[in-house]
């Protein structure tokens, strides 16, 4: 009877072993081991990536459209401002054809060429101005302005400080036109020019004979202050 008894005890002990040994398997097999927790299938990382590099395909996409609108309006803004000076050079040009032709039309006119060598005395370019005046008495030597023209000659040679050639010019106006109203202030220019050849004899000379010939024009106002520095 108690060999009987111990053998059911023996039976039931196994009995419970196994049962605790396949409990606690099922335990581990459903369990995580520590170092696999933070794994993720493999096949979910590869989508994720997939998604972050198309993300950003389409947002480099994106950003290269939006270069290209910004180019492109640019590249339009630049076609017009293009066009738009390419018209303004061909108004200058056609503009400035025709002040060409006009010049030359001028220059042909007695009364043109005269104006356009006086401007240019006006605004001291005496070398410009002397050529033109001195094409203007050549080609016109009977016009009413000739005798201006040579005055305004002197002018030039004297403001270049060219006084021997000046004195040539203003004793000119004297032989040639001595009829004309610049002869006072071309015998006083030549009272001037002496001057600044530091010939005082010649200049006190014509300075007298301007007070002597033309006793009440401006000229002789001039003469007589300048007279003045010889006391």
């Amino acid at each position: 009877m108690v060999g009987l008894k111990n053998q059911i005890n023996k039976i039931i002990f196994l009995l419970m072993l196994s049962f605790f040994f396949v409990s606690c398997g099922s335990i581990n097999y459903f369990k995580k081991s520590p170092g696999n927790e933070n794994q993720s299938n493999p096949q979910q990382i590869k989508v994720s990536e997939l998604e972050s590099k198309i993300a950003d395909i389409k947002q480099n996409q994106a950003n290269l459209k939006l270069q290209m609108e910004n180019k492109n309006k640019t590249i339009g803004e630049l076609q017009d401002t293009v066009l738009k000076l390419k018209k303004r050079i061909s108004f200058l040009e056609k503009n400035k054809i025709s002040a060409i032709i006009v010049q030359k039309n001028n220059l042909k006119n007695p009364s043109g060429l005269y104006k356009k060598a006086k401007n240019l005395l006006d605004k001291d370019n005496f070398m410009n101005a002397a050529a033109l005046f001195t094409k203007f008495i050549k080609n016109h030597p009977q016009d009413n302005l000739a005798d201006n023209a040579a005055y305004w000659l002197g002018e030039c040679h004297y403001s270049l400080g060219d006084y021997k050639k000046a004195i040539i010019k203003f004793k000119d106006i004297e032989t040639k036109y001595p009829k004309s109203e610049k002869v006072p202030d071309a015998i006083l220019k030549l009272g001037y020019s002496y001057l600044s050849l530091d010939d005082s004899n010649r200049a006190h000379h014509y300075l007298k004979k301007v007070l002597k010939k033309y006793p009440f024009s401006l000229a002789a106002e001039k003469a007589q202050e300048k007279l003045k520095s010889f006391e």
